[in-house]
């Protein structure tokens, strides 16, 4: 029977990877094309081992040599510790278009008394020197293909910095008491990160993260068209995937993200947002209005004040509970409010609508004149859980206006 990272006797493909015959394989089980989908991509993520520092640089250094892939031009081990301040240089220069592939261990600590900590790969950032985009893969494997010629750096943040340049929002001070290590192999290759993984993938695994992230690669998942990433929170469809006719899905697991829709609507009364929703599984057992159990599903609203205020479904706070961002970093900026609350209507489609001038002024107070973004939030960085939501009919309405779909 072929396994999702073992291959060792499969019938299709002896040491390959068939990611066709293993969705339908799903699929025949009766789930959907994008819930088979889903359930293979996650499987993937969810089986990458923690590796501590030797069994992953040793284990990959001794597959490389193995392989002798003629795909692979070089590899680098790299580490970065708390007190680093960014950028790093990484030691590695690429052409513009050049792909590397990452494979990422360690933990960044947010505190070892409550055994809190985050995965490397949500706080693990690259770009080429002094440019956009900044990579940030949101699992512990993750391909970069370079935006710009020129050496690559590297840097370290739970959305500390202060925009798309990479510049830190925080005191170099207080950032550089951080309590991390996050550690890995770059792998830079001649051509494609697939043809090279393949080729890897042909000699061996290293604890099922050479597979993991060649089925993250030929995912068919992606972001929808009009909406982008958050510049803090990379990974795109590693969370979100336009699942068709306008609907989202959002499958946040031990990572974060926010995507981003475009508006530029008057803040005027008896604007409201509406939109369906149904949540299978919710990322938090606890109420989010904690730091340590601050994991949801959500759509918000950002406004040209730079605040925003997101409606999220909660696992047991009352419906209306309206409170300011756990998180020190976004404390000043977010209010989150329970629009659901419990496990009763998890599994079925239901209908939201709310007045966002009337909350605004009731819950920010602030001088907004405009809504800039509407977001979709999957979180589930805290208790390290998972959580699976889709979003459908999403729009902002009017008095006298046509409504504006998202």
């Amino acid at each position: 029977m072929c396994g999702l990272l073992d291959h060792a006797g499969c019938a299709h493909g002896a040491d390959g990877f068939n990611r066709r015959y293993l969705l339908k394989r799903l699929m025949a089980l009766g789930l959907t094309a994008p819930l088979a989908t889903l359930v293979l991509d996650r499987r993937a993520m969810a089986a990458i081992g923690f590796l501590d520092r030797a069994e992953l640089v040793d284990g990959v250094t001794a597959l490389v040599a193995k392989a002798k892939s003629p795909e692979l031009r070089e590899t680098r081990v790299f580490d970065l510790v708390g007190s680093e301040l960014p950028w790093k240089d990484l030691g590695i220069t690429l052409a513009k278009g050049q792909e590397v592939t990452f494979l990422i261990g360690g933990r960044v600590w947010l505190a070892r008394e409550q055994d809190l900590w985050v995965e490397p790969g949500v706080a693990f950032h690259v770009r080429t020197r002094g440019s956009r985009p900044m990579f940030n893969p949101m699992s512990n494997t993750g391909t970069m293909i370079a935006a710009a010629d020129g050496p690559l750096e590297m840097a370290r943040s739970l959305v500390e910095f202060k925009d798309a340049s990479g510049e830190l929002a925080v005191p170099k001070d207080d950032y550089a008491k951080a309590d991390a290590h996050i550690y890995g192999v770059a792998l830079v290759w001649r051509g494609s990160a697939i043809a090279g993984l393949t080729s890897l993938l042909g000699h061996g695994d290293v604890d099922g993260i050479i597979g993991a992230e060649l089925a993250r690669i030929n995912s068919p998942r992606k972001l929808p068209a009009g909406w982008h990433n958050f510049f803090m929170l990379g990974g795109g469809p590693v969370i979100f995937n336009d699942i068709g006719n306008g609907a989202i899905s959002v499958e946040p697991l031990k990572n974060a993200g926010i995507l981003q829709r475009p508006v530029g609507i008057e803040l005027k009364p008896q604007t409201k947002l509406s939109w369906r929703w149904i949540v299978e599984e919710l990322p938090s057992l606890l109420p989010e209005n904690q730091l340590t159990s601050h994991d949801y599903l959500s759509i918000a609203a950002e406004f040209d004040d730079g605040q925003d205020l997101t409606y999220f479904w909660s696992s047991s706070l009352p419906v209306g509970t309206a409170f300011r961002c756990p998180i020190p970093r976004w404390t000043p900026l977010e209010s989150h409010m329970a629009v659901r609350s419990g496990r009763a209507d998890l599994g079925k489609w239901v209908s939201d609508e709310r007045d966002i001038h009337a909350d605004y002024k009731e819950h920010i107070g602030g001088s907004a004149k405009s809504v800039v973004n509407v977001w979709l939030l999957g979180v589930s960085l805290f208790q390290r859980r998972s959580g699976s939501c889709r979003f459908a009919d999403m729009q902002i309405t009017q008095p006298g206006a046509e409504p504006l779909k998202l």
